[in-house]
């Protein structure tokens, strides 16, 4: 499937787009002016010995965070490549606009060995992440995610659940039972987005961080290194936020049904999720 739209700034022939990167790194961005400028800061300030592009997708935000991609393209044309996302052109779920399209024309963008996303709103803190996780996936090749340590901020914990305390390679057997791990600002993925972006789980889910996980855990080993690369941020115009309990139960049950139906297969695991959602319904709407 083809994911193409908007416009790339400042044209095709930048410094840029006649290197090949190792990595690319996808920011997609909506309404994010207060993180923004953070973030791409945080990309930028990268140490390593190869060439990483950040590709923007700027979803035609009205809050500024438009004007401040705009003047990071222009000073960075040996880094960034910027595309600019029309409003029109959203993809519409249950009434709403959403942000898919930019997401999924971002991974296929990605010409990099390697892909990493972060989110305008999220920030890395480690000026070494990038050449960790490289250094990492090149070292174990039957790798096809790497994960690192994320701090949270705004939210009643601090890191991801159930991240060990000491570097491990998990199987994909090892991660049979879980959906998501870590957090996607931490990742490093080997470029199979093309693969991913045939299947059309793609355009069926609500929650793309959860697809790309499942996706990549199932074909190969998974890498964690326990130390803090990337924070994120608790936004408050999240999915999950701003609606109610029951909708975001509903949002969940058809998630796992698509992940069995179009990625894992496995029906263990979906008869696992089906009855633990079916306890949070009774203990949460029945009570």
């Amino acid at each position: 499937m083809q994911f193409f739209y908007g416009v790339e700034y400042l044209g095709g022939n930048k410094r840029i787009n006649i290197i090949q990167p190792l990595v690319s790194v996808c920011v997609p961005t909506f309404q994010h002016y207060q993180y923004i400028q953070k973030c791409l800061d945080s990309i930028l300030s990268q140490r390593t010995n190869f060439t990483y592009e950040i590709i923007i997708g700027e979803d035609d935000s009205s809050d500024g965070t438009k004007d401040i991609c705009l003047s990071y393209a222009e000073l960075n044309q040996d880094k960034i490549r910027l595309f600019l996302r029309r409003d029109e052109d959203k993809m519409i779920r249950n009434g709403r606009k959403t942000g898919r399209l930019n997401h999924l024309a971002l991974y296929q963008s990605a010409r990099g060995k390697y892909v990493c996303i972060c989110d305008g709103d999220d920030y890395w803190v480690n000026e070494q992440k990038l050449q960790l996780q490289v250094d990492f996936m090149e070292k174990y090749p039957t790798a096809s995610l790497c994960i690192t340590d994320t701090d949270i901020k705004g939210g009643l914990v601090s890191r991801p659940a159930d991240l060990p305390e000491k570097f491990h390679v998990f199987s994909p057997y090892e991660l049979r039972k879980k959906n998501y791990f870590g957090h996607i600002s931490s990742w490093m993925m080997r470029n199979e987005m093309e693969e991913l972006l045939n299947n059309r789980i793609v355009l069926k889910t609500e929650i793309i961080d959860m697809v790309v996980f499942t996706f990549y855990k199932n074909r190969g080993d998974t890498i964690f290194i326990p130390i803090v690369t990337s924070v994120y941020n608790l936004n408050p115009n999240g999915i999950f936020r701003g609606r109610s309990s029951l909708e975001n139960w509903k949002t969940m049950v058809t998630m796992n049904w698509h992940l069995f139906y179009f990625l894992h297969n496995d029906p263990v695991q979906l008869t696992r999720s089906f009855l633990y959602s079916l306890r949070r319904f009774f203990v949460n709407f029945l009570k």
